[in-house]
């Protein structure tokens, strides 16, 4: 299993074994690089502990226990855990300021538990099968175990085609789990009984607000300022990702203050004015004197898709997976961990939909006339031309929000997908969704930004960033994430975040005197890719080939003749359906990759 994960951790590895129990780690080196082999046992052998990922405040917590009479042989980081789990038990998770994955045997009680991390950033998958628990941080360590692949679940690929990942703790595979975040897996090996416990939540958004804002303003510069400050421990190069927006601006602002050195920066570009950001990311990076590096992906970097399909070991349609990849490619040449801005505009109501979908708010007659639009849109065909403008014209905001996220909406979604697997799915992702927003307490703003926090937040954005990363055993850490900084976020009102004409209007006035004015006021530019001109010009053959394929035909998961009005329409340039073509080829790679290979021994761990 360990050796399926060396990318993960290229440096060391090590396993542990104490049965009912076995633990096993590949460690990417960062912290006490000479002495910080895992696994680590203590007190005689009682607490044995693994992980993937950081706890930034080890030091603190480090000095804390070492008072209250505990003996430490490392510097590490992991240490810490294994001490702060025998002096608090779960309740030690809450104190962890950082990124985890973590598995612990409790020798004495004879008891594991798993652990992950507030936000979700580091991921921790388990299946019961047979009498045992099998647990890791990625899902083909756990087929590799089993030797094969379990069935696809349908609730999960209703996930994948109508948002383009799959959400929520079920993972791809049927019986397979995610460890929620914020949560511990506890299970005890004597009656194989077990217990989920949250030590975390994601607050709720204030009803008013607790401080005077220019006080919010000053505690916020702090907290993120201790943020980066503690995320700076390393005994290895670290530096930035660096898009021309805010968040990574703020985060680099930050480096330059608590780091002695210039820092280095890496940026991706297409070579496309409509998506690069390079100009905007060298003149950031400029204005702090790091030390900047870039690279232009072109069209033929697309083909990196069987790749990632590999790395992304769960289908993944965000299609930004590319340059996030080919920026830990360039960052892997020169650093070992790198800080970015990731988790900002969920924070702090960032993302254009959110005020777009306030514009929608509307009245009594309004809604009753976008029914009316929606009930005639039901009896347009599904791949006439205006039937999707129609569609969204009858959808109220957190409707407009939800499909706004969508790859597949679901009148394409059921026309597309294959019946049996709509009739084994037990709801349709995109109205559960919008009722989950519609029945959310607090604001309109606040019950999208919740959503995101919760769905779009730990399934797309940190899956894609941890496996891009990880890949290259590259380490990426997000300061805007911690949860202090999340938890004083969320005690501002939303009105103090953004309204139907502005967005990240606190975050702005926190950052204003750390950015040069022009990063300010640049416009909000995602980090997407020129998807459809890359198919419509010179990736469209390729994709054929690979929908059309017997194998992919077979899988039936999806209408083959649909599939092919998809093709024929974005061709001919009638529709745009990049990001769904890009959603099959991805799926389509993900089963080659994951489930028709025949699983064979792997070289055990040295």
């Amino acid at each position: 299993m360990i050796a399926t994960l060396r990318h993960r951790g290229p440096d060391d590895c090590g396993t542990f074994v104490d049965p009912p129990a076995a633990l096993a780690a590949a460690r990417l080196s960062i912290i006490d690089v000479a002495g910080g082999h895992q696994p680590i046992s203590i007190d005689g052998g009682a607490i044995t502990v693994v992980q993937n990922g950081e706890i930034y405040n080890y030091v603190e917590l480090r000095d804390e226990l070492r008072r209250a009479g505990r003996r430490f042989t490392t510097a590490c980081d992991t240490e810490v855990i294994a001490h702060l789990y025998a002096a608090e038990g779960i309740d030690g998770f809450s104190r962890m300021r950082g990124m985890f994955a973590i598995a612990i045997w409790d020798a004495p009680r004879r008891r594991l538990v798993l652990a992950r991390d507030r936000a979700g950033k580091k991921p921790l998958y388990y299946l019961r099968q047979n009498g045992e628990l099998i647990f890791a941080s990625e899902t083909k360590a756990i087929l590799d175990a089993i030797g094969g692949s379990p069935a696809v679940s349908a609730d999960a690929l209703l996930s994948f085609f109508t948002f383009g990942y799959v959400a929520g703790e079920t993972a791809v595979f049927e019986g397979m789990r995610r460890v929620p975040p914020g949560s511990a897996l506890v299970v005890d090996a004597a009656d194989a009984a077990s217990r989920l416990e949250a030590f975390w939540q994601w607050p709720q958004a204030a009803e008013c607000d607790a401080l005077p804002e220019s006080e919010a303003i000053e505690q916020l510069r702090a907290e993120l300022s201790e943020a980066v400050r503690i995320r700076l421990r390393s005994d290895v190069p670290l530096g930035a990702f660096l898009s021309g927006g805010v968040d990574s601006a703020a985060v680099l602002a930050l480096m330059a203050k608590h780091s002695p050195r210039p820092v280095q920066t890496f940026t991706i570009g297409f070579g496309d004015p409509a998506y690069d950001e390079l100009d905007d990311a060298r003149a950031t990076a400029a204005a702090f004197r790091a030390d900047h590096h870039e690279q232009v992906v072109t069209p033929d970097c697309i083909r990196v898709a069987e790749t990632l399909a590999v790395h992304y070991d769960e289908p993944f349609a965000d299609a930004s997976a590319i340059p996030t990849f080919h920026v830990a490619a360039l960052a892997r040449k020169h650093v070992t961990v790198c800080l970015t801005g990731d988790g900002g505009d969920e924070l702090f109501a960032g993302y254009t939909p959110y005020a777009d979908a306030l514009a929608r708010i509307g009245s009594a007659p309004v809604d009753a006339l976008r029914s009316a639009i929606g009930a005639g849109a039901r009896f347009v065909s599904t791949h006439a031309r205006g039937k999707g403008r129609l569609s969204t014209l009858a959808l109220g905001p957190e409707a407009w929000f939800v499909w706004r996220r969508t790859v597949f909406p679901e009148y394409l979604l059921e026309t597309v997908v294959d019946p049996d697997v709509l009739r084994a799915a037990a709801a349709r992702p995109e109205r559960c969704a919008v009722a989950a927003i519609r029945a959310a307490r607090g604001t309109l703003l606040s019950r999208l930004q919740r959503w995101d926090q919760q769905h779009y937040l730990p399934d797309d954005i940190l899956v894609k960033v941890d496996r891009a990363t990880m890949a290259h055993s590259l380490e990426a850490r997000c300061p805007l994430l911690d949860h202090k900084v999340i938890e004083l976020a969320a005690r501002q009102t939303s009105a103090r975040h953004g309204d139907a004409t502005t967005t990240k209007r606190l975050f702005r006035e926190v950052i204003r005197p750390w950015v040069p004015p022009a990063v300010l006021e640049r416009p909000k530019r995602g980090f997407g890719v020129p998807l459809r001109r890359w198919f419509h010009e010179q990736m469209i053959g390729w994709a054929r080939d690979i929908l059309s394929d017997p194998r992919t035909r077979q899988r039936g998961w999806t209408r083959p003749s649909q599939v092919a009005v998809l093709l024929r329409q974005h061709e001919s340039g009638a529709r745009d359906h990049a990001k769904r073509i890009w959603a099959l080829v991805c799926l389509e790679l993900w089963a080659r990759a994951h489930i028709d290979p025949v699983r064979t021994p792997v070289q055990r761990c040295a």
